[in-house]
């Protein structure tokens, strides 16, 4: 940034390496900054709509990784509930049940939801790709990933995935269920520890 015509030559210079770089940031360089993750914590808010509900369900709590695959989202309320995924095991503390503990092969409608979570936070895309046709948008201020279940019977259950973010954050988490409900998740990141 000199003489008349030198920032000139400096900022398009600059213009054109930020624009090959943005170019070039695509699936595999999320997956990979994603990779870089081992912790993160945040808080949520969550709004469902349901059709058998009036009024949309707002939800709010907080959640927690460690990689490559424990998470955790407890929510606070309206009504207390503790969801853990530790590998292929759930716990499932809270309502009229108690606790209740699955392998996520026991209930492949959790395991597919769960899963593609999962594969988005550990930057796993074959696992991802395996599950779900990727549609990726965006660049690395703002992404989005649009997931549909290639599996007939995961599709019953998840119309379609939504998760968008900035670098190696999730920011939200949107999902449409086959029986017309709608889940819009706003994800808050408190802590982040990556490689």
């Amino acid at each position: 940034m000199r003489p008349f015509l030198l920032p000139f030559c400096f900022v398009c210079g600059f213009s054109g390496i930020a624009a090959a770089q943005t170019a070039a940031w695509e699936l595999p360089q999320l997956m990979s900054g994603m990779a870089a993750v081992k912790t993160a914590s945040a808080t949520f808010t969550e709004r469902k709509t349901l059709p058998m509900l009036n009024a949309p369900l707002v939800e709010t709590g907080t959640l927690s990784y460690a990689a490559p695959d424990w998470m955790e989202k407890i929510t606070a309320g309206p009504a207390p509930e503790r969801f853990v995924l530790n590998g292929q095991k759930v716990t499932l503390t809270g309502g009229a049940d108690g606790v209740h503990v699955f392998s996520l092969n026991d209930d492949p409608r959790i395991g597919g939801l769960a899963g593609g979570i999962l594969a988005t936070l550990s930057g796993d895309l074959p696992a991802l790709e395996q599950v779900y046709a990727v549609r990726f948008s965006g660049g690395p201020a703002a992404w989005q990933l649009l997931l549909r279940p290639r599996d007939a019977g995961l599709a019953r259950f998840i119309s379609w995935l939504c998760i968008s973010g900035s670098f190696n954050r999730i920011a939200a988490i949107d999902t449409a269920s086959g029986d017309g409900g709608h889940s819009e998740m706003i994800v808050a990141e408190t802590a982040s520890n990556a490689r």
